[in-house]
């Protein structure tokens, strides 16, 4: 369903305005028109590459394209956000809602759950090395015990916010009148809600995460899919909030705290416009990457095309499909991992997380199987090309590239080329060049006595490094520090 709420169509006053603000590489949006005191108002900036509307670099401009003051953006911003919230919210929950109330357990089901919740918590906790953590387990019992049975007057609320948001998407605008409305609405629902919503929050979220893992699973009974949908909601309530929290990585059901952060971290001040993130040092390639995804899919893929329906020649064919089953997406992956490094930057930025807790000289033990591995995918990508082509030459371009890169890894294995040097900040993990910010993890494990191994999930490869027998102590001691500040924890081989 298209957005109503949001667009790219700038007015030419708004661009002036804005463009001197902008940060490299996001979208810039503004908001459908915003009524107050008989005018319209619009917030404009720009929107971080998912699925959430999370303004970030932001101003409120009115009709004119001239930026107000901070004491008329406020009601601006917060008459949005609501609408955000709201909106969000409602389509979520609703049908979430509904099927609760045809859930509840009877006593009897209600406790072999709490007995069952508190086995596999306990099992969960022991991994994480936390088997003495029983207010953990305790929570638990306490949010299943205390469940909130007012599904219904919750309902209410957001049936009618619904209504609301829909009848200001048919007429294209936040009127003030429906924006008092929502305001009011959203009010009335915390009232309502908060006191449970603070519950769902207190628990750990690590915990929440695996344990709602392992009720997805375990949907076998009616309990445990009551126990399911309650983490679910948890899960949806995250999300709304998550619309305006990204930078923050944190919330704890607190939506007025929230709203202010996002409004003063957020908003673009005229004394200090811009945040200082950018594409320079090992981001500085990134533009010029850009540059050539944009020629190949605008010029040299069409001309390519064009030429082989000339010719058909089955080589030119050949080429096409190599760039586009493998160039194409790893110069676009690395496109996004520039835009991604920047909402890092700005987090650190924003969370003045910049200081070193400790730092080491290592080998990279992962680099030389990383370069092997491209020497078996150059070889084989050639010899698939050659046997369709029959053309020597590209074989033989293959053959050396991977060639070349077969020889470095071996020789980075025997020699001091893979020493580098790693330095734990608060936020982020540094090994040479390579920024490994904390949500990019996956998992942080020891695969021997000195080797770190750090896992970026399925497309990024793997960092080993292995630290001298000196250090090694040390190393634990401040990766243990940097877990506990991150929220994670360390798996042992």
């Amino acid at each position: 369903m298209k957005k109503v709420h949001l667009t790219k169509k700038l007015t030419k006053a708004q661009k002036k305005a804005y463009k001197p603000n902008a940060l490299p590489e996001f979208p810039i949006y503004r908001t459908f028109p915003i009524e107050k005191d008989d005018r319209y108002f619009y917030l404009v900036g720009q929107i971080r590459l998912d699925e959430n509307d999370h303004f970030i670099q932001w101003m409120v401009l009115d009709d004119e394209g001239t930026m107000v003051d901070k004491e008329m953006a406020r009601p601006i911003h917060e008459a949005y956000t609501t609408w955000e919230w709201a909106r969000t919210l409602s389509n979520s929950l609703i049908p979430l809602l509904e099927e609760r109330e045809q859930l509840h357990p009877d006593s009897e089901a209600l406790e072999q759950l709490i007995r069952w919740s508190a086995g596999q918590l306990t099992e969960q906790l022991r991994e994480r090395g936390r088997e003495d953590d029983t207010e953990e387990i305790l929570k638990y019992i306490a949010l299943f015990r205390n469940k909130t049975i007012r599904e219904h007057d919750i309902l209410a609320f957001l049936y009618e916010l619904k209504n609301i948001i829909q009848r200001t998407e048919l007429e294209g605008y936040l009127s003030q009148r429906n924006a008092a409305q929502i305001q009011n609405l959203w009010r009335e629902l915390q009232g309502e809600y908060q006191p449970w919503i603070i519950q769902l929050f207190t628990i750990d979220s690590i915990t929440a995460q695996r344990f709602g893992m392992q009720l997805e699973k375990a949907k076998d009974s009616q309990e445990k899919k009551y126990a399911y949908n309650t983490f679910l909601e948890r899960n949806y309530i995250r999300t709304t909030a998550s619309s305006i929290s990204h930078l923050l990585d944190y919330f704890d059901g607190d939506w007025n705290y929230l709203l202010g952060w996002h409004f003063e971290k957020t908003r673009i001040d005229p004394d200090n416009p811009k945040p200082p993130i950018s594409f320079k040092g090992k981001y500085k390639p990134y533009p010029v990457l850009k540059k050539i995804y944009q020629a190949m899919i605008y010029a040299i893929i069409p001309l390519e095309a064009l030429l082989f329906l000339v010719t058909w020649n089955i080589g030119v064919l050949i080429t096409i499909g190599v760039q586009l089953l493998v160039f194409i997406p790893i110069l676009r992956q690395y496109w996004m991992w520039a835009t991604l490094h920047l909402i890092f930057q700005w987090k650190e930025i924003l969370k003045d997380k910049s200081m070193v807790i400790a730092s080491f000289e290592v080998d990279n033990t992962g680099s030389a199987s990383a370069f092997k591995t491209g020497a078996i995918l150059a070889a084989v990508i050639g010899s698939i090309m050659y046997a369709f082509s029959r053309e020597w030459p590209l074989l033989l371009g293959f053959l050396i590239v991977a060639a070349l890169l077969y020889g470095y890894g071996e020789l980075s294995a025997r020699t001091s080329l893979s020493r580098t040097k790693v330095e734990f900040h608060e936020a982020w993990i540094k090994i040479g060049p390579n920024e490994v910010w904390n949500p990019q993890i996956r998992g942080l494990s020891w695969e021997e006595e000195r080797t770190l191994k750090i896992d970026q999930g399925k497309d990024k490869a793997a960092f080993e490094i292995q630290f001298k027998p000196e250090d090694i102590e040390e190393a634990a001691e401040t990766l243990e520090k940097w877990c506990e500040k991150n929220g994670r924890s360390v798996n042992s081989a």
